[in-house]
């Protein structure tokens, strides 16, 4: 996939990307709705129509970039699936009725009518009435947006791989800028949602790849999985302290506390066995 679909590299590119979208979304609408209202008899004006339809979707590219950083966001803090889904659909009236304040506050002096007095009645009566596009944009932009951070952590995660050796260091990218970090220098690693967050000398760096992907090309004789969400050095533990029920914490040398499940416990006991 990563080999088909090329993403926009540059904030101009991007803002292209988003624009031409909603263009087309919005053409292809207007066409839509002048031909089912000829069909039924009750031809509209092209030009019209499609002025009012490229208002409602220039409304929707305003808000691509807050609902984009919203959900990166989302897809940074919180780890859990479940918490996730509930996130987004807790988003999903929120941005809803975004759409039609901004609507009504930008175009409410080309659109009112006797039915809509203010700004406020016309966003009103947009939001019942809009309520199902909304949704189904808001689902779709969603997705979208899901499917672009999927592709760029895999496009990310190539390039690291082929841009540094397993068992030499991992490249951060952050802001146009690359860090390298030697993994020799790494305390342990955590999972944030799609992203691991690298600790280091006790600063936290935000890594762009799943945990999984990352424990895929780590060296085993230096890093071990503790639990589902956390890799660890091995020359960064201190010991293992039990807990009971065959859960344990392992102590690093750094003096933090992290939590080990009882599922690799013994594979963790065996690599830190002296020789």
């Amino acid at each position: 996939m990563t080999g088909l679909v090329s993403l926009p590299r540059s904030r101009p590119g991007w803002i292209a990307f988003v624009l031409s979208g909603w263009v087309i979304v919005a053409v292809v609408q207007a066409a839509q709705g002048s031909f089912l209202a000829a069909h039924a008899g009750t031809p509209q004006q092209w030009w019209p129509t499609l002025a009012y339809t490229l208002a409602i979707y220039s409304v929707w590219a305003l808000l691509t970039w807050p609902v984009a950083a919203a959900i990166m966001a989302i897809e940074r803090a919180v780890q859990p699936r479940a918490l996730r889904i509930a996130a987004y659909l807790a988003l999903w009236p929120v941005v809803s009725a975004l759409h039609v304040l901004v609507f009504a506050g930008l175009y409410w002096p080309a659109y009112r009518g006797e039915g809509v007095p203010t700004r406020w009645a016309m966003a009103d009566r947009m939001f019942v009435r809009n309520l199902d596009t909304n949704t189904l944009l808001y689902f779709a932009l969603l997705g979208i947006v899901l499917f672009c951070l999927h592709l760029r952590r895999r496009q990310r995660a190539a390039a690291n791989a082929a841009s540094s050796a397993p068992d030499d260091a991992l490249l951060i990218r952050s802001r146009g800028h690359i860090r390298r970090i030697p993994l020799d220098t790494i305390d342990w690693i955590g999972a944030a949602g799609d992203y691991v967050e690298v600790h280091v000398a006790g600063s936290v760096e935000l890594l762009d790849e799943s945990l999984a992907s990352l424990a895929a090309r780590l060296p085993t004789e230096a890093f071990a999985r503790i639990h589902r969400g956390a890799l660890v050095r091995l020359d960064r533990i201190r010991n293992i302290e039990p807990i009971g029920r065959g859960d344990a914490h392992v102590r690093l040398v750094t003096g933090e506390r992290l939590r080990l499940s009882r599922r690799f416990r013994a594979n963790l006991a065996a690599l830190i066995a002296p020789a």
